[in-house]
């Protein structure tokens, strides 16, 4: 297991536990437990982190210690579970449906939101004996968050606070060339994976590994073009990628999404709108939501604490769209952070990212979990 390795390699801990959503998709978490060191308080709740598109539990690790959100919350004391959402390296199992059949990939983003995420809160809450969690979401993870809580109102109360890294949900003003293409011709993609046949894309392979050795290591001179095609997805970061770091990302990323995640993500781009899955079908719209056009989320129903990290230099996440949703979450109370020259992916890897960004989300965690012991 890619994400255990690297936590080994670090000489801690790491659990896996199974974890089952109520519409039969087996799913895995990581878990470092939280060190058995007398200094540390009692009183901390646990973090659950959850990943992008492409991404995995192993995005939180990668980086190293010192480096990697997770191992710097086991650092601080913290007991850290990761999520792997369904169809990724780690979670692709299923109550009934093998991944050979198109079944199993009938699903977006929306569905990870609404029975993933919720599954994988119970089990950690359950598991702990807590009451509450700390939550950080990365790109389609603060997307998966804001579905749960606009559908499902009463998670609210399972949540101390959240952050979100480079969020994801009103996609107007997305400046990444590639995907702007893709949106724009999206029937013609559709078409596309139809004769293809494709479900599943981008999973973990032996080839995507030992391409990314192949390509992508420091002393080639294809190492350019690596990360020249990176940045025209993510941004062109202020931030150089450590060059030893662009080969372990591959190991573990990309880790498979289906072609919903990616076709909703697509009708956003067009839309401008944050809303559910576009059956692109008045009748098909109304059997499902009972009206010709998908619903829009209701972000009013969340009410959290929320700390709000986004990039300069993010070709995702642009800074218009990230107003716009803080403007929309009138229900919660938002701190907001531009960290300048930071593209969609220096959240997870960039060198300063513990001083920019971990930090502060420590520092919100340990207050609140102390004013609540104090309680």
């Amino acid at each position: 297991d890619s994400v255990c390795q690297a936590v080994h390699r670090q000489r801690l801990e790491c659990q896996v536990h199974p974890v089952e959503s109520s519409d039969g998709y087996r799913l895995s978490v990581h878990r470092i437990p939280a060190p058995r060191n007398p200094e540390c308080p009692r009183h901390l709740r646990p973090f659950l982190l959850m990943h992008g598109l492409l991404g995995s539990a192993g995005d939180f690790v990668t980086a190293g210690r010192g480096r990697s959100l997770a191992l710097e919350l086991h650092a601080r004391c913290f007991d850290v579970w990761m999520a792997n959402a369904r169809g990724t390296t780690h979670s692709r199992g299923h109550r009934s449906l093998p991944t050979t059949d198109a079944r199993f990939w009938q699903f977006s983003w929306h569905e990870i939101g609404v029975y993933d995420l919720p599954a994988i809160v119970d089990y950690v809450l359950a598991r702990t004996g807590q009451q509450q969690l700390h939550y950080v979401g990365h790109s389609q993870g603060t997307t998966v968050l804001l579905v749960l809580l606009s559908q499902r109102p009463e998670y609210n109360a399972r949540f101390v606070n959240a952050a979100l890294m480079a969020p994801v949900a009103f996609l107007k003003h997305l400046s990444s060339p590639p995907l702007r293409l893709l949106a724009k011709d999206s029937s013609g993609v559709t078409l596309l994976l139809n004769k293809l046949g494709l479900n599943e894309l981008l999973p973990a392979t032996a080839l995507t590994q030992v391409g990314g050795q192949f390509f992508c290591s420091a002393s080639l001179p294809t190492y350019a073009l690596c990360t020249f095609f990176t940045s025209l997805y993510v941004g062109f970061s202020d931030y150089p990628l450590d060059r030893n770091i662009l080969p372990r990302i591959l190991e573990t990323t990309p880790a498979g999404f289906s072609r919903g995640q990616l076709q909703h993500f697509g009708q956003l781009i067009n839309s401008g709108k944050f809303q559910q899955y576009d059956y692109r079908s008045p009748r098909l719209n109304a059997l499902r939501y009972g009206q010709n056009t998908p619903p829009s989320y209701q972000l009013g129903n969340v009410r959290l604490q929320l700390q709000i990290f986004h990039g300069s230099r993010d070709a995702l996440s642009s800074p218009a769209d990230v107003q716009r949703l803080v403007r929309e979450l009138r229900h919660s109370s938002t701190q907001m952070y531009l960290v300048p020259g930071y593209n969609h992916i220096d959240f997870l890897f960039a060198t300063s990212a513990p001083q920019m960004v971990y930090q502060r989300i420590i520092q919100q965690a340990w207050q609140l979990d102390a004013a609540a012991s104090m309680a």
